[in-house]
């Protein structure tokens, strides 16, 4: 059956994906919320082809290892519906640690997207104001020169151009980095090349004990090149 829709007619979901979750690949993700929309019984465009599939396109997949409040899929639908029973619909078939927060038709693409903002705990031995500064030093330093893995090999890359603004603070006894980085599919960074830059400038999280040393990444928020809330 031939499907007929007068536009390509997307809605955007946005939803957060935390706790254990984070340890999930991007791959595994894509599997879990095509279950997730099929269950949903929203009326969904599918492939073309001997397995059909519904259309689904994401925004700047996360890493293993990082939490984030601001993911989005893409969804494309056959007919309109209300955006709030989309929301619930979606909900109904999630947990607390990847739920739905927002639905609604956007007017942006998402190669708007330029930048995405990121919060990191660092529990490292020698926390302090002395520690937060020297990051903060690393920071507004000429260049950021770090060993970063590209598709020839690994080569000594600057990201200084790919950071926004980044602080440091030291916080309940621990580091915590702010920082705006570029999200721009040709040049995106990872904020684990963030923490790479501490660990080679600053001594960071030198201790191999994951127990005593650790940290965490959270994604916040993202931003259009006029650095206005991306949605």
């Amino acid at each position: 059956m031939v499907q007929v829709t007068p536009e390509k007619l997307f809605i955007r979901i946005k939803f957060r994906k935390t706790g254990r979750l984070q340890y999930i690949s991007h791959l595994d993700l894509v599997r879990t919320m095509n279950k997730i929309v099929v269950r949903s019984g929203l009326p969904l465009w599918y492939t073309e082809g001997f397995n059909p599939k519904p259309k689904m396109v994401f925004a700047a997949p996360l890493s293993i290892g990082t939490e984030s409040h601001f993911e989005f899929m893409d969804l494309r639908l056959t007919e309109r519906v209300d955006t709030d029973f989309a929301l619930e619909r979606l909900n109904a078939n999630m947990t607390d640690e990847l739920v739905c927060t927002e639905a609604y038709y956007p007017e942006s693409p998402f190669t708007a997207l330029r930048w995405l903002k990121y919060e990191m705990e660092l529990v490292t031995s020698g926390a302090s104001e002395e520690l937060a500064g020297k990051c903060n030093e690393a920071f507004a330093s000429e260049k950021m020169e770090i060993l970063k893995k590209t598709k020839s090999g690994e080569a000594v890359v600057d990201i200084k151009p790919l950071v926004h603004s980044a602080t440091a603070r030291f916080e309940d006894g621990k580091i915590r980095i702010t920082a705006i980085l570029s999200a721009d599919p040709s040049s995106f960074l990872n904020p684990e090349y963030v923490v790479k830059l501490l660990r080679e400038r600053c001594n960071v999280l030198s201790s191999s004990d994951l127990t005593s040393e650790h940290y965490s990444i959270l994604r916040t928020e993202g931003y259009f090149s006029d650095m206005t809330l991306f949605r």
